[in-house]
């Protein structure tokens, strides 16, 4: 017989009786929402309910206990928020009033899209053990999920990741999106919170629901994520749903990464669209990877990237069966350069350049576009995202052709620190300069956009540059342009006048970890977040019996040394693979 008692609902460990379990602080006391099941009830006769993990508007996601692998698993319930209702004995229906339609259909969905995930292999979200139906409703069993979300690790590390750090990680996540939308699978809720990231280095997603609570409907609370939802989710059309929302949700998912906030909700954006990357943060990102940004950020579905191997195809080299042009590394330089001739001789904004040929892997080509594009990207003073697929493309023609003569380009410099010095035009109202140093430059954009009210709302505030700081954790500001005292007096300036700030990426030097034991995706992981550049990481393999399969055997440097993070960083990683006749699985 089945002892539910000897279970702690908050962590599935021994419970010892006491008020709060020694392992996890759950409080014995507590009990989960009274719409959902009871902790430590046993459900199908196989598994010990725990606390409530997440309530959405599909249903509850407990943790729980499988007595018969003896591991803790998450269990996902229909029940969905509004309509449902649960008896006494546990039982779930449609609420009186409620037309038993909509359940049913909701219900029959559920059990489809989890067989659907059951069958999927190797993809970047957690397997589906069991299905089954009971209490008048369904369940779906999955792996236990120990991570913590997107936002969370970027909240705890700095806050931003460089291209080369978030690389790694989101292309095998691009892939299970492509695999889902192939099966038919639209998860219409990517974001960082719809995002773990495991103890393993690796991004999974979770919150795939029925597709009924990614868009506005009368019978469905809606479970969309503001800066994420893409303008068609505000709709109750469930036909303008399709994989160009799941490109919507991964682009806005990456520029919050590459940016530290999130792009203004979409319903805000169709009518005032003032979305835009400095200069200082575009420098740092590859062209492929704005252009794919501002391709998958158009608010209107008919300009958006259409699908998510589109997508995939333009973050590597901007390609796309559309017509756009490929990146290949030798001849974007050429082709910025003379997109502005090309298009006046054509005098057509819809022509469309010819695709090049190119056979080399993603992975590859992202690499030395990246190199390449650098020194491209990093003249574009800022880029507004409505028109950034124009820009990068040359679909549209400058007011002004560039010369390459010496004198021209020092007559442009002086114009463009003349354009910097201009003062703000006059203004009868003038406003306190906020004290920015010391904050996240993320934080203060994030609360700029979408606070009423707030002390940086008057400005326009751009990063400068980014420096190596002992004194100033990476993404706070180091120092402004204008100074909030003059002569101990508060400084007042008007309405739109730009503060130019520069902005940590931390100390310079700094203490390299200890990544012997540790597997390859956590030692990666862990050198990504310490800021390490993917190509100055090399791995190389040897054999060791005596050692774990895929754990780090050997680093150089060695732990505790301080290096600059673009110095090159080696770990050896442990290829051995037991066989049967080791007396390993």
């Amino acid at each position: 017989m089945i002892d539910i008692n000897k279970f702690c609902p908050g962590c599935m460990g021994e419970a010892t009786g006491d008020r709060y379990c020694n392992s996890c602080g759950y409080d014995n006391t507590s009990k989960n929402p009274v719409e959902a099941l009871n902790a430590r009830f046993l459900l199908n006769s196989r598994y010990i309910i725990g606390k409530v993990i997440e309530q959405s508007s599909e249903g509850f996601t407990y943790l729980a206990f499988d007595t018969e692998t003896n591991s803790p698993v998450d269990i996902k319930e229909y029940f969905p928020l509004g309509i449902s209702v649960r008896y006494p004995d546990k039982t779930v229906a449609s609420k009186s009033g409620v037309d038993n339609f909509y359940y049913n259909e909701g219900l029959l969905e559920f059990i489809d899209l989890n067989r659907k995930l059951s069958r999927l292999e190797n993809a970047a979200i957690f397997p589906i053990s069991g299905i089954f139906e009971d209490n008048g409703t369904a369940y779906s069993v999955m792996t236990h999920n120990t991570g913590i979300t997107l936002s969370s690790f970027l909240e705890k590390n700095g806050n931003i990741l460089r291209w080369e750090q978030a690389r790694a990680l989101f292309f095998p996540l691009i892939e299970t999106i492509v695999t889902l939308n192939n099966e038919g699978i639209i998860h219409g809720g990517i974001s960082p919170e719809s995002i773990s990231v495991g103890r393993d280095g690796k991004l999974r997603l979770t919150n795939i629901n029925i597709i009924k609570t990614r868009f506005a409907s009368e019978n469905f609370a809606t479970a969309i994520y503001p800066g994420c939802a893409a303008i068609e989710q505000y709709s109750a059309e469930k036909g303008n749903i399709g994989s160009f929302t799941d490109v919507y949700g991964i682009s806005s998912t990456l520029f919050r990464v590459l940016l530290g906030t999130l792009p203004p909700p979409a319903n805000e954006r169709i009518n005032n669209d003032k979305m835009s990357i400095p200069s200082s943060v575009a420098g740092g990102l590859p062209r492929q990877v704005l252009t794919a940004l501002a391709n998958g950020l158009q608010v209107k579905i008919g300009d958006r990237t259409q699908s998510m191997v589109k997508f995939r195809d333009e973050l590597v080299y901007g390609d796309t069966s559309d017509g756009f042009q490929k990146s290949e590394p030798g001849k974007i330089a050429a082709v910025a350069a003379s997109t502005d001739r090309d298009i006046s001789a054509n005098s057509k904004p819809n022509s469309k350049p010819k695709k090049q040929k190119s056979g080399v892997k993603y992975a590859a080509i992202s690499a030395a576009v990246t190199a390449g594009l650098f020194i491209v990207v990093i003249a574009v003073a800022m880029i507004a995202l409505p028109n950034l697929r124009k820009a990068v493309l040359g679909t549209e023609s400058t007011k002004k052709s560039q010369s390459s003569s010496s004198g021209q380009s020092s007559s442009s410099k002086s114009e463009s620190k003349k354009e910097d010095s201009t003062p703000s035009a006059p203004s009868e109202v003038e406003y306190p300069v906020p004290d920015l140093v010391g904050k996240k430059y993320a934080d203060i954009i994030h609360e700029k956009n979408n606070k009423d009210e707030n002390e940086y709302e008057n400005f326009k505030i751009t990063i400068s540059e980014h420096i190596y700081s002992d004194n100033y954790k990476a993404g706070c500001i180091c120092s402004q342009s204008i100074d909030p005292y003059d002569n101990d007096k508060k400084n007042t300036k008007p309405k739109g006048t730009e503060i130019k700030v520069v902005v940590s990426l931390g100390s310079e030097k700094i203490k390299v970890p200890s990544l012997v034991d540790k597997t390859k995706d956590e030692a990666l992981l862990e050198l990504f977040r310490l800021g390490f550049a993917y190509e100055n990481i090399t791995v190389t393999t040897s054999t060791d019996p005596s050692a774990e399969p895929d754990a780090v055997l050997h680093q150089e440097p060695s732990a505790g040394q301080m290096i600059s993070r673009d110095e090159k960083i080696e770990i050896d990683i442990n290829d051995f693979k037991p066989s049967a006749e080791d007396g390993t699985d």
